[in-house]
């Protein structure tokens, strides 16, 4: 009787297994609930738009005539990285080549001082002997070509770009950080200049340096004239053109770099220079072992930040140049805006956005991997 009534009492007794469940979870599932808004916005605007990308890629789909797209496979690939006649040596953009081994020497070297991960560097020579053989495939000089060798010639530029704007407009905004990493009204309001371009429009900057530069009526070539200096072609000359924009991009953007390297640098403990002044530290070894370590994480993040905004370069490329003079400032997305919207392929355009992505994707990944912690 007694073996009865438990049994009846816990058939009775309400089911606590979903019960606990949940109140063992809530602050996870709140969590979700929370993000829910963010990750329904981030799954439409990015996620799906990055898929249809993938998806359209391997189409032949006319922009006025979307109805009509047939599926090509890898076509628009092959007509991207192939061409005919193509061959293989080793002197190929030997510098390049040379330069990625150095490379893959200074990671081992790394590791071998034990501030470099072994896996990290496996994977770093693995990804570096493809790019070592795959520079060295070309066209034929007698009769080869590129199937597109606008593509070729952007990514060139581009890649150019982000060599010669990243390490300035990095470099030049930590630079500044330091100088104005000060209270007062003063560094105040130097602060709030050198960030105030960053909030003006592209077309606002390039309509500033087309006035600053042209050689004509420009207020640089009025200023050089009193110097007797002939007016220089900045943007229409193929060596200065690229220099120009660089310059341009520095002072438009180093202002947000600056204020990233600001947070940083308050948040390193005072404590940390009183002591390297016990030690008798100078300036450079404090900058060297206490800022730097200090601003790791900023560093890391600025940097990343930097060249992906480099390699989407656009804007002042296209109202400043057009990608001249004879194509030495025309970029990657310039091609991709023309191939899409102006020769109406845009499955080919979505294949040269692929590729832009997984190009960012693999520098972004090392740089986490050599720069991050666990």
């Amino acid at each position: 009787m007694r073996d009865q009534v438990l049994e009846t009492a816990l058939a009775d007794r309400p089911k606590a297994g979903r019960k606990g469940w949940w109140f063992k979870n809530r602050d996870t599932v709140d969590g979700y609930l929370f993000l829910l808004p963010f990750l329904i916005v981030y799954i439409v605007f990015v996620i799906f738009p990055v898929l249809q990308a993938v998806y359209m890629s391997f189409f032949d789909w006319d922009l006025l005539a979307m109805q009509n797209r047939s599926f090509i496979g890898l076509e628009n690939y092959v007509t991207m990285l192939w061409g005919r006649e193509m061959t293989w040596d080793l002197q190929h953009l030997w510098p390049w080549r040379l330069a990625i081994a150095g490379l893959v020497g200074a990671a081992w070297l790394l590791v071998a001082d034990k501030t470099f991960k072994r896996i990290t560097a496996v994977w770093l020579t693995v990804i570096s002997l493809i790019f070592i053989v795959v520079l060295g495939v070309h066209p034929a000089a007698d009769a080869g070509r590129w199937n597109d060798a606008l593509f070729w010639s952007s990514l060139g530029n581009t890649i150019q770009f982000v060599l010669l704007s990243t390490p300035l407009i990095v470099g030049v905004g930590l630079l500044m950080a330091l100088a104005l990493n000060g209270g007062g009204r003063f560094f105040g309001s130097l602060r709030t200049m050198f960030f105030a371009p960053y909030v003006f429009s592209v077309s606002v900057l390039t309509l500033i340096f087309g006035f600053l530069l042209n050689p004509q009526r420009g207020i640089l070539a009025e200023f050089l004239g009193y110097f007797g200096i002939e007016p220089i072609p900045w943007l229409t000359d193929p060596n200065l053109a690229m220099p120009a924009i660089v310059l341009a991009t520095l002072w438009w953007t180093v202002g947000f770099n600056m204020v990233l390297f600001l947070a940083g640098l308050q948040d390193i403990e005072p404590q940390l220079y009183e002591a390297a002044d016990l030690d008798g530290a100078n300036t450079w070894q404090k900058f060297l072992h206490v800022t730097i370590p200090g601003l790791r994480r900023t560093l890391l993040l600025v940097v990343i930040l930097q060249i992906i905004a480099s390699f989407q370069i656009f804007g002042q490329v296209f109202i400043m140049t057009r990608g001249g003079p004879g194509g030495s400032t025309r970029v990657l997305i310039q091609h991709i805006y023309e191939s899409g919207f102006r020769d109406f392929d845009l499955g080919y355009a979505s294949a040269m956005s692929i590729f832009l992505f997984l190009v960012m994707f693999v520098v972004s990944y090392f740089q986490f991997r050599i720069g991050g912690e666990e």
